[in-house]
């Protein structure tokens, strides 16, 4: 209840520490060290689903990010806001005893190490609440309980100036890299910093905040992307979170349930997959949007893609691909697992055509029932993809590690400050060549590592040109990393991305797990229309997508007629009002308890 109303005056956090309260807490340097520590973990950084997005299909159904229905009794809105104002209360009890305290019973170096962190958490806090919820209670200096019933918002710009200050006083503090367990550092803070001054559209702060962290000379891009999201440590993380399996413990959707994830030939629920959208965002390997490249066969939609679509979505052989015939016939003289390893998931290949009934298991060496295709199963991936990003081997032991996986979750890396840097200095009309080679073409560069592509690169053009080309690179770079909502907020093209239906596959299937696999006269079963049409799709290059649809100026393709076409259907109608939805509503428990705190509009 009234979540600010508490913790501007007392230190209540989400799992407290003790049963120490903020009377008799904070007297030394171990009760500060552990309150400081107990800061770092997902409860203050909140990461938001994928599945609120365009870019995930979530078979259980929209939600109200998605639906665009979201109210001030929303539990997610609530428990953010009452998470950052905790964070906000901690933070400045501890700058209050740190100053108390002083260099009499605490070295200076810790001192400034103390210091820069509860400076690192306020400007986070404060940045986060800005960014979702506008204008909004700003306090700086521990009030009292009076106080807080009374406290009314402010503008959201000042809020964001204190947020800069802070990360300044932390960059100041803070060291430039840690060693042992992680620890806010001074290139977090200014990759914090970047990140919210960017949603603010203040260019130049953004700009300014990438530079100084890209000539700290502390991070660099992991050399291999797809090895990234299965690595337990990279120079390329600046702030993350890691799960931890003797604990069943797993940050953020994907590691917490695995199983959601994974096909279901080894116990999984493939019930949250790509979207179809997502998928057709991808550029070719000639630089181009698929509706311009020359060389994008959409019979054969996995080929000639920029890396990052097959390493982020399982990539998958149609009858179109050039190499279709050995392709099977490797199957049959065993070779499979060494000439199309990609083409594999957790120890089974992966093939979701209406005609395959069985699949070749990599552990015997032979074909085995499909459970991930229409042919066999009824609730194979409904829109017949599956992600590949993040899953590891040890995945398939999910009923070992309860469905949790010990992934590291990136929610800061330094892809992004690239990215950042060349989107605010294409805003501000100064993203020259130059500018261009030392950010995006890097990240896109690093993509086609180990590929023997040569990587298309990104040659300096007008901003509007390099407006969408940043947006795509973006969406393709960070897809399933909490940054796609943020993006759709920002850039304020909610509006057309939500104005549009979630699409997946019909429903039908062969009816039978023993269907034979043959159609008409040779089937063993009968088969409904509406599966033969999926037959039919895959026959004509046109299962799960078909044709090649047309990408607007914010990279958003229209995949819309493929259902006229017959090829997908409506899951549900996704919606987005606006204005309204590009802020979230002050929890409703809040404004009860304090009549000169405001809701936003709309709400």
């Amino acid at each position: 209840m009234f979540a600010f109303a508490i913790t501007a005056c007392a230190n209540l956090d989400i799992q407290p520490l003790s049963s120490g309260t903020s009377s008799n807490w904070f007297n030394d340097e171990t009760e500060i060290s552990m309150s400081l520590n107990d800061l770092w973990r997902p409860d203050f950084f909140p990461i938001d689903d994928d599945d609120w997005t365009d870019d995930m299909l979530n078979r259980n159904g929209p939600n109200e990010f998605t639906l665009g229905t979201i109210t001030s009794q929303s539990g997610t809105s609530s428990s953010r806001w009452s998470a950052e104002y905790k964070a906000v209360s901690r933070s400045l009890k501890i700058l209050d005893a740190l100053n108390s305290i002083g260099s009499s019973k605490i070295d200076e170096n810790s001192l400034n190490q103390y210091k820069g962190e509860a400076y690192f958490m306020l400007g986070f806090a404060y940045g986060e609440l800005a960014t979702y919820y506008g204008d909004c209670i700003l306090n700086k200096t521990s009030m009292s309980l009076d106080e807080a019933y009374v406290a009314e918002k402010a503008p959201k710009d000042d809020v964001l100036a204190f947020s800069y200050e802070c990360f300044d006083k932390a960059v100041d503090l803070l060291p430039a890299s840690f060693s042992g367990e992680q620890v806010p550092t001074k290139g977090a803070a200014l990759g914090f910093k970047a990140r919210f001054a960017l949603c603010a559209e203040d260019w130049q702060i953004a700009a300014d905040a990438c530079e100084k962290c890209m000539k700290l000379g502390v991070y660099s891009l992991h050399e291999n992307y797809k090895e990234l999201f299965q690595a337990d440590k990279s120079p390329e993380l600046m702030f993350y979170f890691k799960g931890n399996l003797d604990q069943k413990y797993g940050v953020s959707n994907y590691f917490s349930n695995t199983r959601n994830y994974i096909i279901r030939k080894c116990g999984g629920f493939c019930n949250h997959s790509p979207s179809l959208e997502l998928f057709c965002s991808y550029t070719c390997i000639d630089g181009l949007p698929i509706d311009e490249s020359s060389i994008y066969d959409p019979k054969d939609p996995c080929a000639n893609r920029d890396p990052r679509c097959t390493y982020t979505i399982q990539p998958y052989k149609t009858k179109y691909s050039s190499d279709y015939a050995e392709y099977e016939q490797s199957k049959i003289d065993k070779t499979f697992p060494d000439k199309y390893p990609d083409y594999i998931t957790l120890g089974y290949e992966y093939n979701p055509s209406p005609y395959a009934t069985k699949v070749y298991e990599v552990s015997t060496g032979s074909m085995v029932t499909n459970n991930d295709s229409k042919a066999s199963n009824q609730h194979s991936a409904y829109n017949g993809l599956l992600l590949r990003k993040y899953v590891k081997d040890s995945w398939a032991d999910w009923s070992v590690s309860s469905s949790t996986a010990d992934n590291c979750f990136p929610y800061l890396r330094y892809a992004e400050i690239l990215m950042t840097y060349a989107e605010a200095m294409n805003e501000l009309g100064k993203c020259d060549q130059a500018v261009l080679d030392n950010t995006v073409n890097l990240v896109r560069a690093r993509a086609y590592n180990g590929t023997g592509i040569a990587y298309p690169k990104v040659v300096a053009s007008n901003q509007t040109k390099l407006r969408k080309i940043i947006r795509m690179e973006r969406r393709s770079e960070f897809a399933f990393e909490g940054m796609r909502y943020r993006d759709l907020l920002r850039w304020k093209i909610a509006i057309k991305a939500y104005d549009k239906s979630m699409f997946y596959l019909n429903r039908a299937w062969s009816g039978s797990s023993s269907w034979n696999g043959l159609s008409g006269s040779e089937s063993n079963i009968t088969l409904s229309p509406d599966f033969l049409k999926h037959l039919s799709n895959w026959d004509n290059g046109n299962y799960p997508i078909g044709g090649i649809p047309k990408i607007d100026e914010d990279g958003l393709p229209d995949i819309s007629y493929m259902e006229d076409e017959g090829y997908i259907v409506t899951f549900y109608k996704m919606g987005f009002e606006s204005p309204k939805n590009y802020l979230w509503p002050i929890p409703a428990d809040d404004i009860l308890v304090n009549n000169k705190l405001t809701q936003n509009t709309g709400y």
